[in-house]
């Protein structure tokens, strides 16, 4: 098969490298905290020296020799073959005690996280191996000595050991998992020979310093929290970048990733706040904090650095020259950076070459000017993903469907203080329902304010009026806007000029919060645009209609212009607030915006506007036939019952032409098949066939009809129809199917014949080839090209939601012939890609459920159960259907699982 387009940017290559890589690193991984434990153990055991990454991987220096350590970690048992090579090592070694060429005994050991294998495990129990030779593996009675750890089972299990053995040491003001993190970093500092450590050695009796140096660093920084979660593609502390600009609004978690990140960090780290510290003072106080940290051994030292008189930068050069000539790295982080004014920040960072520095803001327009006249470009922390906003609401007992979640992810920006607090409110005041309280924040009717709402409204309050008033025009799009229309938007809406207005724009960038894209598309942060349109009520009802109809227009000129889809749905929204029903009902028979996966409530506002009496008669069947369609599509044909019966009211008093008979008459074959009557099908159909009066139309009764067909189990006639409707489709468009064939859209779209309904052309004949490969697989037979060139179709005309059905069925197909490898590759190369960038929220769960069940037909058992781990917190949201789908794909993976792993 040939894949849609290229490999999404958060999808691999080759996943199996990926895993070959992750075995590697957890390898290294249970090497490093190895080396932690040893350390940890070192004073009470007699260890002189504790040496890593070179002869083996851990070296153990005693008054009585040495012990070398080879650590091992493998899948499966260990085999002869795993430890091999160590024991030919072990050999040279012991040749060259025996030689006197190294002091003392030798003993030597092999760590392994797996059992034995029944070699080895024989050779052990009939005392073959070498006398010096000791294995210790998982759940290994063998005797340990003093100064070794234990072999442990996994990474979770050695932490545990190393925090619970870091608890014995007299820090108590210092976490104990923070102590063996850091350590760890150090031991991998280490092995590279870092830090000036050319033998790759720890000295015992440096070790209550080294953790007093660890207490110092540590204890400087706020503690994070025990259950730290990551944000979307969180940056890394340490950069090749000796500045850099953390940049992100109050309570976007920038402090605590620091305190988190430092844990993990090889190098020293310093954190200071220089809150309201006035700016002339800024390279003295830091100076003086780093210095009585970071040389406390070294009087002399210190006296050169801070002499009587010595200016602050003069001071912070020296110390800079120092760890420069020590070869001591050092990072330093500065919270609230944007309250110092640049000119003192500039002329910290110039007067250091060697210190690199991370500087924490929020938004401000001292952090733009810092951009511009260092050269930087702030990083920007992205907030939580989706299924971390799921966890920590299933953890504090909330609920909500995805697209509720996703939904509380935009309200917040997914900043954690702000998700917390929203997740706490809907705790508190709405019995964990996360659907009801984004209802509510969607009215602005929530009654307790989240902490997002009370922070950024200080934040809101403190800008001038006409910057509060732009910011809360501009909120009124979701999506981003290109320059020249926020121009025409808040020249028509706030009464400016065309000058005026762009020197607003600049005012509203300066904030920090608004979001920029390429050269000159804007956006107001998600979690900026709740205040922004609640401040938008207040500025009446002429403002907001102006607005609106201004909207509007602009989103219309846009699309007709570039044939730009992306903002169909902020179309629709704006159809909504200004209550015009007439483009609602228009848009509701067009599968264009349901394969979109456009969440708005359209259902809804044709609903109330059938209700309320004030459509016309032709005005009220469309907007029937709308919902009907919306609902027949669902599978909720129930419910459309007593909506066909007024069509056809309507039909009887009125008459219209055949657009409304055709229309009503497909809909009842369908209604008719579903409930498996197959009389009124075919009573339908003599009626209405006869009354179609061109060919165009004949193709889509035609298709409807072999639709109904495949519901009776007519196959052989449901077969023939369809291919009928396939072959007239393909006509149309200049192709045959060998056309199709290793053909990618892009080329597609330059070989088939172009007229004005060539995208209604291309989604009705993938509509049949997908019906055409169902009807084939009810008869037992394989669906071969259909579904795949059908997916190829619905690609070209932006079909998203029925690409991912389609795809899905294709991956079942794949996978119920046994080709797991084409199955996962469908999912992971083109479905899952689309509902990702398109937020296909309804299907996401299904898909992902879907695709771990192939990770574990694929063996991938670490891969789906990590998968399923992170689904489970969707749960309690989950209609009951779906959730039934969801703990069956659960059930299935278990018993795969049970099944690959005992044969």
């Amino acid at each position: 098969m040939q894949p849609n387009d290229q490999i999404p940017h958060n999808d691999v290559l080759d996943p199996a490298q990926l895993k070959r890589i992750e075995s590697v690193h957890k390898g290294f991984l249970y090497q490093h905290l190895y080396a932690v434990g040893c350390l940890l153990l070192a004073q009470s055991s007699g260890v002189r020296e504790v040496l890593v990454e070179r002869d083996e991987d851990v070296e153990l220096n005693t008054e009585a020799g040495h012990v070398y350590v080879q650590v091992k970690t493998r899948s499966k048992p260990i085999m002869p073959v795993d430890v091999s090579g160590a024991l030919e090592r072990f050999e040279i070694l012991r040749q060259e005690h025996k030689d006197g060429r190294r002091p003392g005994a030798a003993q030597f050991v092999i760590v392994a996280n797996q059992v034995l294998g029944e070699t080895l495990r024989s050779e052990v129990d009939e005392q073959k191996a070498s006398i010096d030779l000791i294995y210790l593996s998982a759940g290994s009675s063998a005797l340990r000595p003093a100064c070794l750890p234990p072999a442990w089972t996994s990474l979770e299990e050695a932490a545990q050991w190393c925090t619970a053995e870091a608890e014995k040491l007299n820090f108590s003001l210092l976490s104990p998992s923070s102590l063996t993190w850091k350590m760890a970093g150090l031991v991998m500092l280490a092995c590279a020979a870092g830090g000036g450590n050319a033998r790759h050695v720890f000295h015992t009796s440096e070790l209550p310093g080294l953790f007093e140096q660890l207490v110092v660093q540590l204890q400087d920084f706020p503690t994070p929290p025990l259950s730290y979660r990551p944000q979307k593609n969180e940056p890394e502390l340490t950069s090749a970048e000796r500045v850099r600009i953390i940049c992100g609004l109050s309570g976007a978690g920038k402090t605590t990733w620091a305190a988190h990140a430092a844990l993990h960090s090889p190098e020293p780290c310093a954190y200071y706040d220089v809150g309201d510290l006035p700016g002339p003072a800024l390279a003295s106080s830091i100076v003086r904090e780093l210095a009585s940290k970071y040389m406390k051994r070294d009087s002399d030292g210190i006296r050169k650095i801070l002499l009587p008189g010595a200016s602050g930068y003069e001071a912070i050069r020296a110390f800079d020259r120092f760890l420069e000539q020590a070869e001591a790295p050092l990072i330093v982080v500065v919270d609230n950076a944007h309250r110092v004014p640049v000119t003192n920040i500039r002329d910290l960072l110039n007067a250091t070459r060697h210190i690199r520095f991370i500087l924490l803001c929020q938004p401000h327009e001292n952090v733009r000017e810092l951009e511009a006249v260092m050269g930087l470009r702030r990083e920007i922390l992205q907030g939580w993903d989706l299924d971390t906003v799921a966890q920590v609401a299933s953890g504090a007992g909330a609920y909500g469907s995805p697209q509720a979640l996703q939904q509380l992810r935009a309200y917040t920006g997914g900043l954690p203080l702000y998700v917390d607090s929203a997740i706490a409110i809907a705790k508190a005041d709405y019995d964990g329902n996360i659907e009801t309280l984004c209802a509510d924040l969607a009215l602005q009717a929530n009654v307790a304010e989240t902490a997002q709402e009370i922070i950024l409204a200080r934040v809101y309050e403190g800008y001038d009026a006409v910057t509060q008033n732009a910011l809360a025009v501009v909120s009124l799009a979701d999506t981003g806007l290109t320059q020249e229309e926020v121009v025409r938007l808040l020249q028509t809406t706030l009464k400016l000029s065309p000058g005026g207005a762009a020197a607003v724009i600049k005012k509203i960038q300066a904030t920090g919060t608004v979001e920029v894209f390429g050269a000159k598309t804007l956006k107001v942060h998600d979690a900026v645009r709740a205040l922004g349109l609640r401040h938008l009520e207040l500025m009446g009802e002429p403002a907001v209609t102006a607005a609106l109809l201004t909207l509007k227009e602009l989103l219309i000129q846009g699309m007709e212009k570039n044939r730009d889809t992306s903002r169909i749905a902020l179309l629709i929204q704006v159809f909504i607030k200004l209550n015009d029903v007439e483009p609602l009902i228009e848009l509701a028979g067009e599968e264009t915006f349901y394969e979109m996966g456009i969440l708005v409530d359209v259902a809804s506002s044709l609903a109330s506007a059938v209700s309320s009496g004030s459509l016309d008669p032709g005005q009220t069947f469309w907007a029937l036939d709308g919902l009907v369609f919306s609902l027949m599509r669902d599978s909720r044909y129930d419910e459309a019952s007593s909506h066909l019966s007024t069509m056809a009211q309507i039909l009887d008093a009125h008459g219209f032409e055949f657009r409304e008979h055709l229309s009503l008459a497909m809909k009842k074959i369908l209604f008719a098949a579903y409930l498996g009557h197959e009389k009124d099908v075919r009573r339908e159909v003599e009626s209405a066939a006869p009354k179609i009066p061109d060919s165009i139309h004949r193709r889509i009764f035609d298709y409807n009809h072999a639709f109904a067909l495949w519901k009776l189990k007519r196959y052989k006639a449901a077969e023939l129809l369809c291919k009928a409707v396939m072959d007239g489709y393909y006509g149309i468009l200049g192709l045959e199917p060998k056309d199709v064939l290793g053909k990618n859209p892009d080329v597609l779209w330059k070989v088939i014949k172009r007229s004005d309904d060539v995208s209604e052309d291309i989604k009705h004949l993938a509509d049949s080839l997908d019906l055409y490969a169902k009807i084939l697989n009810a008869q037992g037979r394989k669906s071969g090209f259909s579904r795949i060139h059908a997916m190829k179709f619905y690609n070209m005309v932006n079909a998203y939601d029925s690409f991912v059905r389609l795809g899905q069925d294709a991956a079942e197909e794949f996978a119920e012939a046994g080709e797991y490898v084409g199955a996962r590759e469908i999912l992971e190369q083109q479905v899952l890609r689309v509902v990702s960038e398109m937020g296909l929220m309804g299907r996401m769960v299904q898909v992902r459920g879907q695709y771990a069940e192939i990770l574990a037909l694929c063996k991938d058992y670490a891969g789906a159960v990590s998968e399923i781990e992170r689904l489970q917190h969707y749960l309690h949201g989950l209609e009951k259907d779906e959730a039934k789908e969801l703990l069956n794909q659960i059930g299935n993976i278990v018993g795969i699982m049970r099944k690959g792993i005992h044969g």
